[in-house]
């Protein structure tokens, strides 16, 4: 994910889609925290998409030859269920689950497989040896489209994330959002991360829906900002 993080920044792409939560396994707290370790990187829109993940293995190979299977931490999360009928087979986790295709195609053995999309075993010529293995099939995952900050600019926004620090004081959490509840701006996520170098301490990421012009989340920005040590937007954008 990383990579497309540097690949925004420099220009090598103008766009990127990162996954930030599922609605089975929960958020992929990597990419919030490349957020704040991008700053001139902001969100531009979002995207929900159903999840199928399927066992991939060689053309040749069946169900029975497997004794390995790779993936993304998440992709062998959403398919617990399924892998805890072949508790003797390895688990190993990989850098995504297109990648744990790529990886079984060039090691070229039948005892290896990997979960992911039909489309990744297609582009590798490979074989679905089992489909729709995933725990419950309502799995959706939260992607977000990334673009450098001077590319940023979304007409008529209807959704802001942001993230900030609270001051160290009782209260002080319960202050910042009781800022946005008192303008009836809803907050449809709220994440706690720990602040790499300050043990105990936390940054929170907000999502707000925008109902009205964002002209007025301007107000609650301001307010915000004296309940905070350290506060970002993140992006506003439309869902």
């Amino acid at each position: 994910f990383r990579d497309i993080f540097d690949s925004v920044l420099s220009g090598r792409a103008d766009r990127g889609m990162v996954p930030l939560e599922n609605s089975l396994s929960g958020s992929i707290h990597q990419n919030y925290d490349l957020l704040l370790q991008f700053p001139d990187i902001r969100i531009v829109g979002e995207k929900k998409i159903r999840i199928v993940h399927n066992l991939i293995g060689l053309k040749d190979a069946e169900l029975a030859d497997v004794s390995r299977v790779y993936s993304h931490p998440q992709g062998l999360a959403q398919c617990a269920q399924f892998l805890e009928h072949h508790p003797a087979w390895e688990k190993i986790s990989f850098y995504d689950t297109a990648g744990s295709v790529a990886h079984i195609a060039t090691v070229g053995k039948k005892e290896n497989a990997a979960i992911a999309s039909e489309a990744a075993a297609n582009i590798h010529g490979l074989k679905i040896l089992k489909a729709g293995i995933e725990t419950n099939p309502q799995n959706y995952t939260r992607f977000v489209v990334i673009a450098r900050e001077e590319q940023a600019k979304v007409p008529d926004p209807n959704r802001v994330s942001l993230v900030f620090a609270t001051l160290d004081k009782p209260g002080a959490l319960f202050s910042a959002l009781e800022t946005l509840a008192r303008r009836s701006l809803n907050m449809t996520k709220l994440e706690s991360r720990p602040i790499p170098g300050k043990p105990w301490e936390y940054m929170f990421y907000v999502d707000v829906a925008l109902e009205t012009s964002p002209a007025g989340f301007d107000d609650a920005l301001a307010e915000l900002k004296t309940h905070t040590e350290e506060l970002r937007v993140l992006g506003m954008y439309r869902v």
